[in-house]
């Protein structure tokens, strides 16, 4: 193959890497967890219980799972709020509902689960949505 085409076909590589790219970065469309139907549906004490008892196999259940937690809220502070040792970072469309919870209340949220800290015995849930 002479020093052209295979300039050429780099050329052509590069441009087709570069519009998939550009497509999935600005145009695929993203998971809206909030309007999905949660494929858990447990409470916070069940859902820190699992993960205390065996952290990797609740991490293989719950891992980038809708899930549905029904709990009495410990902290509200900033987007995040608190049941037990289950952080839930409030969706940017959600957050205006925020005010009206506070320490106590019985609250019902759904989002991802992205992560557990071991260090901190945190369970980590994304993009969640107030359901009360």
């Amino acid at each position: 193959m002479n020093k052209k085409k295979f300039l050429l076909l780099v050329l052509a590589m590069g441009i087709a890497v570069g519009s998939w790219a550009t497509w999935y970065v600005f145009f695929k469309p993203h998971r809206n967890v909030g309007a999905e139907k949660a494929k858990y549906d447990v409470t916070s004490t069940t859902l820190s219980g699992e993960f205390k008892t065996d952290t990797a196999i609740a991490l293989k259940k719950y891992i980038n799972q809708a899930v549905l937690i029904e709990g009495k809220v410990t902290n509200v502070d900033g987007i995040t709020v608190s049941l037990n040792n289950i952080a839930c970072n409030i969706d940017s469309t959600d957050v205006a509902k925020i005010s009206g919870i506070k320490a106590g209340d019985n609250i019902k949220v759904q989002g991802l689960l992205v992560g557990y800290n071991d260090l901190m015995e945190e369970v980590n849930i994304a993009e969640c949505v107030i359901k009360k």
